[in-house]
């Protein structure tokens, strides 16, 4: 009886009661008018954990704001009013608005790193809208808003893949690198593609991306001028592409997990690359009966996937971005070369910094039977 109520007692002093606790899911932080802007996100706890109550409502979310010199200051500002503890263990999302990366972030990830309760695992994203837009959109089917790209991004990007996310550390590490161009995905708010009882329903969506080099805002790219990044970033895994081309398509070819390297060429002191890219693609769809031949089918992708590897890198010398990341290769494998014309990226960013765009596509069933394969190996 005495063990028991010994236990019993250690573990009332020591438990806090969870529905005492605020738990923050997402932070944001915006920059305007010489001050720093933080946002934190709770989400109604019911509307996290899994129930068969179908009587629940849609799920609730409050957003806190805060104002201050620095951004630990804005951060502190919502403490005043925030009734309870916060637990910042559980934020999955910090989201930047455009302002703020174009103001530097590297005192804003080292307060993540410093203080324990934060992780370093948070899904990084920017935004050209309102940090508080972005935060107070919901999900489907009243789900929680855990349910959505901000704080879920692996559902969709695994269907279509646009632009990879990057987590905290990713960023951390990269920005840390000689010569390494970040990429970071912006948000939006869409207002019409969805809609319920003829009312539209508001979703998050991707719709371009951030290039910072070093903790330096280098430019913003819409999603409609980035369709070749799908080609060379690291971590794509299903991509959708008409062929010949957009404007007037035969067919619409799937392409996963398509993988590219640089090779460095050694053509005096002007550097030059030639990038290869290798993948195994499949027909979804046809609108038109040519294209039939397995050899034309193949060849025209690949002419496709090279126009827009061309047109990303042009984008990129306009906006002076490394979108390729030419430098960090040069910097990483050429050291030697890198530091003789150090800063290279000048060098790097002109017409005919790319040699060759070699493709190599494996096409393996055309028919709308996916068992079927295409006869033969060879495109010729």
């Amino acid at each position: 009886m005495i063990v028991e109520l010994l236990i019993g007692s250690g573990c009332a002093n020591d438990m806090e009661n969870i529905e005492k606790l605020n738990y923050a899911n997402a932070i944001g932080v915006d920059y305007k008018d010489g001050k720093y802007y933080a946002y934190i996100q709770f989400i109604d706890f019911q509307n996290v954990a899994k129930t068969s109550d179908s009587s629940r409502g849609p799920a609730k979310i409050w957003i806190g704001e805060g104002v201050g010199d620095t951004f630990e200051e804005a951060l502190f500002q919502p403490y005043e009013t925030a009734q309870e503890r916060i637990i910042w263990g559980h934020v999955t999302v910090l989201l930047f608005s455009e302002s703020a990366l174009k103001e530097g972030i590297k005192g804003i990830y080292d307060s993540f790193s410093r203080y324990h309760e934060y992780r370093l695992t948070p899904w990084v994203y920017a935004t050209r809208e309102s940090v508080k837009d972005i935060f107070s959109v919901p999900g489907f089917f009243e789900r929680s808003p855990l349910s959505t790209i901000l704080h879920e991004p692996k559902g969709i990007h695994s269907q279509t893949s646009k632009v990879t996310s990057i987590r905290l550390q990713q960023l951390i590490r990269q920005i840390n690198e000689p010569g390494f161009t970040s990429c970071i995905p912006t948000l939006a708010v869409n207002k019409i593609q969805w809609s319920v009882k003829n009312k539209p329903d508001p979703k998050l969506t991707i719709d371009g991306a951030i290039f910072l080099k070093s903790d330096a805002y280098r430019s913003y790219i819409p999603l409609k001028e980035l369709s070749g990044l799908r080609w060379v970033q690291p971590g794509i895994i299903r991509v959708g592409i008409p062929v010949p081309d957009h404007k007037d398509p035969s067919v619409q070819v799937v392409v996963d997990n398509p993988k590219a390297s640089l090779k460095y060429m050694n053509r005096g002191d002007r550097p030059q690359y030639d990038v290869n890219m290798k993948a195994t693609g499949y027909v979804v769809s046809r609108t038109k009966d040519d294209l039939l031949n397995f050899g034309q089918l193949t060849s025209e992708t690949e002419k496709a996937i090279e126009a827009e590897i061309r047109s990303l890198f042009r984008t990129g010398i306009d906006k002076k971005t490394d979108v390729l990341n030419l430098e960090y290769d040069l910097f990483r494998y050429h050291y030697g070369k890198w530091k003789a014309m150090s800063p290279a990226e000048d060098r790097l960013l002109t017409d005919d910094a790319i040699h060759d765009i070699h493709i190599d596509l494996n096409i393996t069933h055309s028919s709308s039977e996916k068992n079927k394969r295409v006869q033969g190996s060879s495109r010729h």
